[in-house]
């Protein structure tokens, strides 16, 4: 097992009080946004707050798993923080043996919205993960609040 944290930054024009508000609402509108990539999602406990098991099915365009099922672990809408650990499915054995996410969103002066993803993740063996596939799994993982800024750009009144 190896031990790493890989961290990715990316800036949208959308204000971050608009973004943040979307966002926690995403198992709403993310399936009705991204219904190519995510049927549904399901809250298994919890009221969605911190505590809140929740399980995110993918359709068949995800071709390495069916599923990923997390844990919230903060929500801070003062400080506009999500953080979840995987609990289940998604690439738990078979690149991670544990992994825990964060996305962190910050205003900018020039406007719109940082958003920083940080992963933590204890590796499936002894061999550590490239910054290339470390990367390729960023992206993946940024295709929810990508996904969500587009909606948002469409559709100016939306969670305004």
């Amino acid at each position: 097992m190896v031990a790493g944290t890989y961290t990715h930054e990316s800036i949208s024009p959308v204000p971050v009080s608009r973004l943040w508000k979307a966002s926690a609402d995403t198992d709403n509108i993310v399936p009705k946004i991204l219904p190519e990539l995510i049927s549904s999602i399901v809250i298994l406990e919890g009221n969605g707050g911190v505590g809140t098991v929740k399980q995110l099915n993918f359709t068949q365009v995800m071709k390495d798993f069916s599923y990923v099922k997390e844990r919230v672990d903060a929500l801070d809408g003062e400080k506009r923080v999500y953080k979840s650990t995987v609990v289940g499915g998604g690439l738990m054995g078979i690149k991670f043996k544990a992994y825990a996410f964060e996305f962190k969103m910050e205003a900018r002066k020039e406007g719109g919205t940082k958003t920083t993803l940080t992963l933590e993740y204890d590796t499936v063996g002894d061999t550590q993960m490239s910054q290339e596939e470390l990367g390729d799994i960023a992206k993946k993982m940024m295709s929810i609040p990508n996904a969500i800024e587009t909606h948002l750009l469409a559709n100016p009144n939306a969670y305004a």
